[in-house]
């Protein structure tokens, strides 16, 4: 029941306490009122009565005496007019029977009025020779005291009614500014933090918007802090303080994850950067001019991997630089070397010598570990060191020796007869809850068939994006998993979407209709995106939660912390979750450093009340770690391999 409800039912229920309390009191007066004017009524008929049958009373003159008492008696005002010997003997008798005529039986039976009796002595000469008593007929009163109760009654309607709708309109304007509180309190608890510049002139009101407007700046202050200090842990532990971009120990475990995410990382390049002279360099011109060189060339490394989804950028060591970009084609890495040569030539002055640096080429086959992918490309560094200035080298891998590498050719038949066939294969893969092991839901991992082996997304999905197949596989994805969902009420299945749908009228028009059919089954399904692509496109982001929320839908971000996008896009959007990357949770039991970011990252996401759930546990220490770091969930090889969907 609303605040303005109850005021105005209170405002009713004291107005009829006070109706009843008038009525009561006037009902009284007023009846007390007419009983008196009966009992004068009486007595003066009686008077007047007797002191005109006395002289009739002397000559006995019976007949005129009830003449004139039925004279009195038939105008109807008296009930009862009784005529007494002085010895109490009968003489004359009139009685009239109360009957009261436009007023209701249970207001009589409510209000009894008495009759008072009038009395006055018949004289005789000077001898007393009989008495008169008269009584006045209560109907006329009765009928004076509910005209005079039904006025009042109508005049309070009136009265309250007016007053009723002048409440309501007084009400409604002065709490006006409780409903700006309430609004002002669900934005809050839907993360945004707005401040009433007016305030209202009630000074109990105004108290509280002006607590309002304290709490809303402190909450907001509190979530910037937190946001603060988890990129602050952040770049301490993961960003080179000299170039901004990543050191050594954010490559080395981001590498690691992704060399051991089959899921994510088929195939690729890593380039090895390296300048050669650098102590000489700094020793001639300076550690400043050193710290710029590095910049400089950190600056348009970043640059080139912009477009590289997903590639990692790192300082190595000294003055080398890395750079791997998952799922680059082998003939595409001599354009990107050429690009890293010439930033080399233009990045030092005239008057130092252009044969600087150099750059080694490795490719990625699925099986190898980080250890050998950087050892490949250290030897193509020294095989482009061998080629003289700004040379740069491939070192050609079992593929590109054998020539097995499928063209675009290839994937573009494969891609269009799978779509056009609907033959993906659903993999599932659990997400429980860290405390007691409960399913939060099931992430969908889409794969698809290629003669007896089954290839999961990581292989062709990026080949799918470059040929502007994504959204199909969306929709294919999206339509199979609903078909799967079912009745079944405990099932929740994780989506993962590309942007390219989010974007893509047609598709979103497709969802909405899909999950109109569904109905209440519709907060059944979640949608994920990886942290790349939402920081990327913040505003479509918001669109589609803001589209599809209505459903119940859930929303989470994949793979988050994987770059140094700000975290502040945990307070913009609307989302239930979010998906540590594993690099920060592999090993995270020994890297003290891991550990406070993860549960800095917790505690921002918990203050706009959004889940945590890490990626890729694969040990009961890691759990144990995760438990004490306030994370709510996790995924990984501890709790199941991807596989097909369980009964039930």
């Amino acid at each position: 029941m609303t605040l303005r409800l109850q005021l105005v039912l209170t405002i009713m229920l004291l107005f009829l306490l006070m109706f009843a309390g008038v009525s009561v009191i006037s009902v009284n007066n007023t009846r007390h009122y007419l009983v008196e004017q009966m009992a004068s009524h009486a007595q003066d008929a009686a008077t007047s009565l007797g002191l005109s049958l006395s002289p009739h009373m002397k000559r006995n003159d019976l007949p005129t005496m009830t003449s004139m008492v039925d004279a009195i008696f038939d105008r109807g005002y008296y009930r009862e007019i009784d005529v007494k010997s002085i010895h109490g003997e009968a003489m004359i008798q009139r009685v009239l029977p109360v009957k009261v005529e436009g007023v209701p039986a249970w207001f009589v039976e409510l209000v009894p009025l008495d009759t008072p009796q009038g009395q006055a002595i018949i004289m005789s000469g000077w001898r007393q020779a009989a008495v008169v008593l008269v009584r006045s007929h209560p109907g006329y009163a009765y009928q004076q005291l509910w005209r005079n109760s039904v006025d009042q009654l109508t005049w309070f309607s009136v009265l309250a009614v007016c007053t009723l709708i002048l409440g309501f309109l007084v009400l409604h304007f002065i709490l006006r500014s409780l409903r700006e509180v309430e609004k002002q309190a669900n934005a809050i608890s839907s993360r945004e933090y707005l401040i009433q510049e007016k305030l209202p002139w009630t000074r109990d009101l105004r108290q509280v918007v002006e607590v309002m407007n304290k709490m809303a700046v402190k909450v907001r202050q509190m979530f910037q802090e937190q946001e603060s200090l988890a990129e602050m842990l952040r770049a301490e532990s993961l960003i080179d303080p000299v170039t901004g971009i990543g050191n050594r120990r954010y490559f080395d475990t981001r590498m690691e994850n992704l060399v051991r995410s089959h899921e994510e990382f088929y195939s690729g390049a890593l380039f090895l950067v390296a300048i050669e002279g650098f102590r000489d360099y700094n020793g001639k011109t300076g550690f400043e001019s050193g710290d710029a060189l590095l910049r400089m060339i950190a600056e348009g490394l970043k640059a080139i991997a912009q477009d590289m989804r997903g590639s990692i950028l790192a300082r190595f060591s000294g003055a080398n630089f890395v750079l791997l970009s998952p799922n680059m084609a082998p003939d595409e890495t001599g354009a990107v070397a050429e690009q890293m040569t010439g930033l080399l030539r233009n990045a030092f002055p005239e008057s130092v010598s252009s044969g600087i640096g150099h750059v080694g080429i490795a490719l990625f086959e699925k099986g190898m570990s980080s250890s050998e992918l950087l050892s490949e490309a250290d030897m193509a560094l020294r095989a482009a060191q061998g080629q003289g200035p700004l040379g740069w080298h491939r070192l050609e891998g079992k593929i590109e020796r054998t020539g097995d590498a499928p063209g675009a050719g290839y994937w573009r038949s494969l891609l269009k007869t799978v779509i056009d066939e609907e033959s993906i294969v659903l993999h599932f893969q659990p997400v429980v809850s860290i405390g007691g092991d409960d399913t939060l839901h099931h992430e969908v991992l889409l794969r698809i068939r290629r003669g007896g082996e089954l290839l999961n997304a990581g292989i062709f999905m990026p080949m799918a994006e470059s040929m502007g197949y994504s959204s199909r596989f969306d929709r294919l994805v999206v339509k199979k998993a609903l078909s799967m969902l079912g009745d079944n009420e405990t099932r929740k299945f994780a989506v993962n979407l590309s942007v390219q749908s989010l974007v893509e009228h047609d598709f979103m028009g497709w969802l909405e209709d899909e999950l109109q059919l569904l109905g209440n089954r519709s907060g059944c399904l979640r949608f994920e995106l990886p942290e790349y692509d939402v920081v990327r496109h913040l505003d479509a982001v918001n669109a589609f939660i803001g589209r599809f929320g209505r459903f119940g839908c859930g929303f989470g971000v994949d793979h988050c912390g994987r770059g140094f996008a700000s975290f502040g896009y945990l307070g913009f959007l609307k989302l239930d979750y979010l998906k540590i990357d594993g690099s920060y949770i592999r090993g995270i039991g020994s890297e003290r450093g891991n550990q406070f970011l993860v549960q800095a990252i917790a505690r921002i996401a918990h203050e706009v009340d959004i889940k945590v759930i890490a990626e890729a546990v694969e040990t009961v220490e890691e759990r144990d770690t995760l438990t004490r770091l306030y994370v709510d969930g996790y995924k990984g090889y501890l709790v199941g391999k991807p596989d097909e969907l369980p009964p039930g």
